[in-house]
């Protein structure tokens, strides 16, 4: 049996990559390759999965980032991907068994294209908290697949109330995020987490951060700050960054899930980050930065999408301040935030849910009996 993952670029890659593990778990003679359309494909590789196709980022940074210029700048540097990526995956369509897409409506048509065959899909870009699907999504899914695998569950109801077989399993992204003990703040101060972001933006947004911290420090004792440095961000050139601000921070590389768990709250300026965050249980306050990630409207979806427990404060710096201190202080609202987060984001296990219903585990699929 052969399936085939198709996702758009860095967070829907790890989903499809972490769902992918799951199916080898549980059919172990399945073959199963990934095909990133905005990416080289890392998150398939370090799995030991094959890359059907992958290419190089456009300046945007992704067709996601809902930026006119950044479209623009897209159109001319990669207008031949989607159709490199149809004709590619279109030469392997007798050979694939099963499709998964991880991702957006405009893979889902892509995919179409190229297998023109019902695919299962995991649509981790839309929910009915902020952005509903449109009708002319609606009636792509319906045409195009055989389950839709949503963000949440009330994204699934209404779904579901207009014909289309969706169900809510959890978000893959809150899968394998675990403590690995590769940092331990010190026990005397209160924690405040920082998420910069995973991209260029990172380094101007950590500047705004800075402004905060300063705010902070001289307003509020006991506190210590810890960066959690994406693999995708210079730690040097970060450090470079915040080399005016007089207090200690520190750089954590490659240890999300230590800081932002060892936090009372994260200051996020984050996509895929803040999400799992909240998944987390940690409350996040989160202000406009200087990328496509932080705009006005971005946030304020995402603000809706976690249900409060990510505050978007828009005076900055001082509402920033306010709205931090608030929180340090009192450790029911911190519990009643997280709480919200959890809800909202689902139970861990997602992947091997939705690897279950794609594969029929206990029944014999496509010649290879799945163990269950």
């Amino acid at each position: 049996m052969n399936i085939a993952i198709l996702s758009n670029s860095y967070g829907e890659d790890r989903s499809g990559a972490i769902i992918g593990q799951e199916i080898k778990k549980l059919c172990p003679n399945a073959s199963v390759v990934g095909a990133s359309l905005v990416s080289l494909g890392e998150e398939y590789k370090k799995r030991g999965m094959g890359v059907l196709f992958s290419s190089p980022p456009p300046p945007s940074g992704g067709f996601l980032l809902k930026s006119p210029a950044g479209f623009v700048n897209d159109l001319v540097t990669s207008s031949r991907v989607p159709f490199s990526y149809i004709a590619r995956l279109h030469g392997m369509r007798d050979k694939i068994d099963r499709v998964i897409v991880v991702g957006d409506i405009m893979l889902l048509v892509l995919a179409w294209f190229a297998f023109r065959k019902r695919m299962w899909f995991l649509a981790p870009c839309k929910s009915d908290y902020f952005s509903p699907h449109l009708w002319i999504e609606k009636k792509i899914m319906k045409r195009t697949t055989i389950q839709v695998f949503t963000h949440d569950e009330i994204t699934a109801k209404n779904l579901r109330n207009c014909g289309i077989s969706a169900i809510f399993l959890g978000n893959p992204m809150m899968d394998e995020l675990e403590k690995e003990n590769l940092y331990n703040p010190p026990e005397d101060k209160s924690l405040i987490g920082i998420l910069p972001g995973s991209r260029k933006e990172a380094y101007k947004n950590i500047k705004k951060i800075g402004v905060i911290i300063k705010m902070l420090t001289h307003s509020y004792s006991g506190l210590h700050f810890a960066i959690a440095v994406s693999e995708t961000i210079d730690k040097n050139r970060l450090r470079d960054s915040i080399s005016d601000i007089n207090t200690e921070i520190d750089l954590v590389k490659d240890a999300f899930v230590d800081v932002v768990s060892s936090s009372k709250l994260v200051i996020s300026l984050s996509g895929t980050a803040s999400e799992q965050t909240a998944g987390l249980g940690i409350p996040i306050i989160s202000f406009i930065g200087t990328g496509p990630q932080t705009t006005f409207n971005r946030l304020r979806g995402q603000e809706k999408l976690l249900g409060g427990c990510l505050k978007f404060v828009e005076d900055f710096p001082d509402g920033v301040v306010k709205e931090i201190i608030k929180l340090l202080s009192n450790e029911r609202l911190r519990e009643e935030r997280g709480r919200i987060g959890i809800e909202r984001m689902g139970p861990k296990g997602g992947a091997r849910r939705i690897a279950e219903k794609v594969l029929g585990v206990g029944r014999k699929v496509t010649g290879v009996r799945c163990r269950a």
